[in-house]
């Protein structure tokens, strides 16, 4: 554990500054009268549930953040089986509520980010620096500046339920679910499902999903199973197929290897997996949209 680090007055001309940084065990968290200042919750390997006082509550899993502003009263309570660590940095300034917003980061929710483990390592990185005295108030309001930038970079757009289930506001603003209770299993298949749907394009294995979520890759193909019948190879092949065919829809000119490309797939892979999945080559499908394009502007002159 990264034991509280406290910055020191702020220097009143930085628009944004590091308050505090530092992370502690999962343990119940009560503050009645909230935070001076903009404070950035990121679990890891835990979960519990935030509540907001007449905002609402909400289960934060693995992965996740949350940004609570200054002055609102909350409260953090761990499950009484999650073993995790809750990591915190308390970002102030005259500008730090424009940016935070600007980079689309207050949500009155908990959301899931990619590279999670990357983000967790650049807060106690700061950590260090600052327990060391190696970092200026200059320096680390460039740092938490980049910081943001980074964890927008990596949210991860929001989905749907799987199943349906998805996630309703009660009229006193708490969020529930069908099922009563968040299932972490079902939670991380669906940070899984946006992970693949964000990056499809990028050299992106089924053991880096499984990494970034907290799953082993047996573990993701079961869930993966048990949801879609499929393992999670070929739920994320499917995908890349099926962009694939939209996006050579759009483009009837393209060559196969720009599609392949396009998808981040090896080319000769792609027009046999494409065979399989859709019953004809990718070329000779081509060929077919470019007779009607050809059709379509023969008609149109």
């Amino acid at each position: 554990m990264l034991a509280f680090r406290l910055t020191g007055l702020p220097n009143s001309r930085l628009p944004l500054y590091l308050y505090c940084v530092g992370t502690q065990e999962e343990k119940v968290l009560h503050r009645p009268d909230g935070f001076p200042v903009y404070q950035l919750f990121l679990s890891r390997g835990g979960e519990g549930q935030f509540r907001l006082p007449g905002k609402g509550t909400w289960t934060m899993g693995a992965g996740q953040v949350f940004i609570v502003e200054p002055g609102i009263a909350h409260e953090y309570v761990p499950h009484s089986k999650s073993k995790g660590e809750l990591g915190y940095i308390g970002i102030g300034g005259a500008s730090a509520g424009s940016v935070l917003q600007c980079a689309g980061l207050l949500q009155n929710e908990p959301y899931p980010i990619s590279g999670f483990d990357i983000i967790w390592s650049r807060m106690t990185n700061l950590w260090h620096a600052l327990d060391q005295g190696a970092t200026e108030m200059w320096n680390t309001s460039a740092l938490i500046y980049q910081l943001i930038l980074d964890i927008a970079q990596s949210k991860i757009p929001s989905v749907v339920g799987i199943g349906g289930d998805e996630s309703s506001m009660a009229h006193d603003g708490t969020v529930t679910r069908s099922n009563r209770e968040s299932d972490p299993g079902k939670d991380a298949l669906i940070r899984a499902v946006a992970l693949m749907h964000t990056h499809y394009q990028d050299d992106l294995l089924l053991k880096h999903i499984a990494d970034a979520v907290g799953y082993s890759v047996q573990h993701l193909n079961r869930l993966f199973h048990h949801h879609y019948d499929v393992t999670g190879h070929q739920y994320m092949q499917r995908l890349r197929l099926q962009k694939a065919s939209e996006w050579l829809d759009k483009h009837p000119r393209a060559s196969v290897r720009e599609a392949a490309e396009t998808v981040g797939m090896e080319v000769n892979y792609f027009i046999r997996m494409f065979k399989r999945e859709f019953g004809e080559t990718p070329g000779k499908g081509m060929k077919h949209r470019n007779q009607l394009q050809m059709e379509k502007d023969l008609t149109s002159s």
